[in-house]
């Protein structure tokens, strides 16, 4: 199954009500459905070739128990920071698999890479990082990350690919780049990421082509294979229900016909996909705990809200989730339309997650389903307010909806008070 439709969604509800999985302090419940997971691996391994290392983002969605699917699936993980090295590393992934990108390394995180996770792959943020690992033997495989300088149709703040940004080396230090790489033994790798849910994957492609140009023209210059490798990034968007959505085998394809040596052997492939991966395996169920008149609409106030969508709340009509009603016993509920916002429970007036749109009448103890919010979302959880990151529920709809369990607990208000301790 390539998508979760409304009625496995409302239904996975009320089986987990039923098994006793959910209990009266579940105001917000987290579901997955991990064949979704699964169609999206099994795409991206039919897609690309057999020299692909596919790195899954951890950021995208860092729980335990979703890494080690993956790494069960002998996949590889893309990290951004040394907290996520350590989550692969407890879900069992080999260093091999493991794709180490954060722009701020320290000496201490490289030592510890080096002595740890050897054979790992670090792709350096600048030549100036580059300068902190020796140039022979260092016990890592080691790319460079190039900012191609392509303008993108993502939103603005998910474009890293102008002139301003913080991430790389800029194409145009060529001459720089090509000595740095001819000048450590384990640089063996390009690295590019040019955005977020860049939906014209042209410009993609073409990003990839230039730097696919730059390591032939090093290979080029050494008078060798110095460059055997191209991390592509990730940035393949999701509709999250928008018109048709986004296939990665049109992706492929496109680079198959504009950069066919990443598929014919000449370069080994990597790819970062997060979003991809996981935004339609998962969706929410919040409690609608009030009905508020306001004039000419009613404010929901529900349990989920800038904690758990913090871009959404933050950032208002940049990010869309289909959303649609529950009753109080899980089934979905028609009837006539009327005009909602759908408010959050935290302490601030920009807690709304949608405003003005329509749904069926709403009344406390009915609950709002939000769909595709597996990417993105879990990793943003905002402590303000404190509240307690919800239950996820998880099973796999190809074993049909019998074999549900608890991914992670509800987290406990001793958590809570650690954290802050």
């Amino acid at each position: 199954m390539e998508f979760v439709t409304r009625d496995t969604m409302s239904q996975a509800y009320r089986h987990s009500a039923e098994m006793g999985l959910i209990d009266s302090n579940d105001t917000l419940v987290i579901f997955m459905d991990l064949s979704i997971l699964e169609d999206r691996i099994e795409r991206l391994k039919q897609s690309f070739g057999s020299n692909t290392l596919h790195a899954i983002a951890i950021k995208t969605n860092p729980m335990s128990f979703v890494l080690k699917h993956l790494a069960d699936m002998q996949v590889g993980l893309e990290a951004a920071s040394f907290g996520e090295v350590c989550l692969a590393e407890n879900a069992g992934l080999m260093s091999e698999r493991l794709v180490f990108d954060s722009p701020a390394k320290t000496e201490w995180e490289i030592a510890e890479l080096r002595s740890r996770f050897r054979g790992a792959r670090v792709n350096a943020d600048s030549i100036d990082e580059l300068n902190r690992y020796p140039t022979v033997a260092s016990g890592l495989r080691i790319g460079l990350r190039i900012n191609p300088l392509v303008q993108t149709n993502t939103i603005s703040y998910m474009s890293v690919s102008d002139e301003h940004s913080k991430f790389g080396e800029s194409i145009v230090q060529r001459s720089e780049i090509i000595d740095a790489c001819n000048q450590w033994q384990d640089l063996d790798c390009l690295h590019l990421h040019i955005g977020s849910q860049v939906t014209n994957l042209n410009r993609t492609v073409d990003a990839v082509r230039k730097i696919l140009e730059l390591g032939q023209e090093i290979n080029d210059r050494a008078g060798k294979r110095k460059i055997s490798t191209i991390d592509i990034g990730g940035g393949f968007p999701v509709n999250y229900g928008l018109g048709d959505p986004f296939r990665v085998e049109e992706y492929a394809f496109a680079l198959s016909e504009r950069c066919p040596e990443l598929f014919d052997g000449r370069f080994n492939l990597i790819t970062e996909f997060g979003r991809y991966v996981h935004a339609n395996a998962c969706w929410a169920v919040a409690n609608i705990e009030y009905v508020k008149p306001i004039p000419g609409s009613f404010n929901l106030i529900t349990h989920a809200g800038a904690d758990l969508f913090l871009r959404e709340c933050y950032n208002p009509g940049d990010w869309f989730h289909k959303i649609f009603l529950l009753d109080r016993n899980g089934f979905e509920k028609y009837g006539e339309d009327q005009k909602v916002n759908i408010a959050g429970p935290l302490c601030f007036g920009g807690d709304f997650v949608e405003r003005n749109i329509e749904i069926p009448k709403a009344t406390p103890g009915d609950h709002i389903v939000f769909c595709d919010v597996g990417a993105n979302t879990f990793s943003l959880w905002s402590k303000h307010c404190s509240r307690q990151f919800p239950k996820v529920i998880t099973f796999n709809s190809r074993n049909g909806l019998n074999d549900f369990r608890i991914g992670k607990q509800r987290e406990t208000f001793d958590s809570i008070i650690d954290f802050w301790s």
